[in-house]
């Protein structure tokens, strides 16, 4: 093995326990103080472990980012990951079962944020320089709100990164890394109709549940899988009992698509959308929430690298592409040649059997870190 990789793989409990000490500090996107109670365990581990004294970016109403770097150099690498969660507290138990770990955010993402703070160290402790400056941004803003208040700060950085890194989760139990992202849009549509008694004066009435209705008919019909567009209307709430006519209803609408121009075409349409019944009001509010992270030849040539790095430490390494959004898709927006799902190796992101597999936590940590050392 490397002296990377022997280094890391020493600390292999250790590492492991720190994984399941930050999936402890609970931290719900809506909640600011979890957030920010794990950002101070992961400030303290930068401080003791690295001998750094981070950048607190300080938020209002979401979570505080936090920005460190390590290594010198005219170029950097940009490292990026988030410490919020999906879940609320106390949805998901801390709990360790042979060669895996389940818990809240145990796989998106807090492994990754683990091992890009053990990469950096093994590289620190071993006296090993970084060719280029390590930049690393952990936000407390992404999930369900696609990260408004870090966005700006990442894509700063990426403008000035020769590459970019995102330590989410791998895909698979296979732990292929992420080299191609579908772009998202989301959108909120408001009904305003006229209420009226359902018996006594139906024909008063005009339904905004029946608007919505032809308006879901209409999105649902701009999903073509043969260009990779989807359109999901998620939500729909309405009206306020059964024998009222409805004078209002609400949709919440989120698309994939696979390239930008396809992305502006269906926002037109939807943005287009008239009503047919005009005593209907209808309000859209949407657009882009994340660009497509498009695979380019130079991501083509960073991921061969990693490949290559991954064979030198006796792992195979493969990519996909999928329809999940990440953090990744600021970074190649500006650009910048960027690898995702060099976190954790495990499954269920978003579900209640959300796990990692431990044995793979020794291979991606010196993949980091390698990584690091030699771009």
């Amino acid at each position: 093995m490397s002296r990377i990789k022997d280094y890391i793989a020493e600390h292999e409990a250790d590492i492991i326990a720190d994984i399941k000490a930050l999936v402890q500090k609970q931290s719900p996107t809506a909640q600011k103080e979890a957030v920010d109670a794990a950002g101070l365990w992961i400030q303290d581990k930068i401080k003791s472990y690295l001998d750094i004294e981070p950048e607190i970016i300080e938020q209002q109403h979401t979570g505080n980012h936090i920005r460190f770097h390590m290594g010198e150099g005219d170029e950097q690498i940009l490292v990026s990951g988030h410490f919020d969660t999906v879940w609320g507290f106390d949805d998901l138990a801390l709990i360790e079962d042979g060669d895996t770990i389940y818990g809240p955010g145990v796989i998106d993402m807090k492994t990754g944020v683990v091992q890009v703070l053990w990469a950096l160290r093994a590289l620190k402790e071993q006296n090993i320089p970084t060719t280029k400056k390590v930049v690393v941004l952990f936000n407390g803003d992404h999930e369900g709100i696609a990260s408004p208040t870090s966005r700006p700060y990442i894509e700063e950085e990426a403008r000035n990164s020769a590459y970019g890194l995102v330590a989410e989760a791998a895909t698979g139990e296979s732990g292929a890394l992420k080299t191609f992202r579908k772009g998202i849009y989301r959108y909120t549509i408001d009904f305003k109709g006229i209420s009226a008694h359902a018996g006594n004066d139906h024909r008063a009435g005009e339904s905004a549940i029946l608007e919505a209705a032809h308006f879901i008919e209409r999105l649902e019909s701009f999903t073509n899988y043969d260009t990779g567009t989807t359109v999901n209307v998620g939500t729909i709430t309405g009206g306020t009992g059964i024998n009222v006519r409805p004078d209002s209803a609400q949709i919440k609408v989120d698309v994939r698509v696979k390239n930008n121009e396809e992305g502006q075409k269906i926002d037109e349409r939807i943005q287009g959308l008239e009503p047919q019944n005009s005593k209907i009001e209808v309000t859209i509010d949407g657009g882009e929430v994340r660009p497509v992270m498009e695979k380019t030849d130079a991501t083509e040539q960073l991921f061969q690298h990693a490949q290559a790095l991954a064979q030198d430490l006796d792992f195979e390494l493969e990519q996909v592409a999928v329809g999940g959004g990440s953090d990744g898709s600021f970074i190649a927006a500006q650009g910048t040649p960027t690898l995702d799902g060099l976190g954790g190796v495990g499954g269920g992101p978003h579900a209640r059997n959300e796990h990692i597999n431990k044995t793979y936590v020794v291979d991606r940590t010196s993949l980091l870190a390698t990584l690091f050392e030699q771009l």
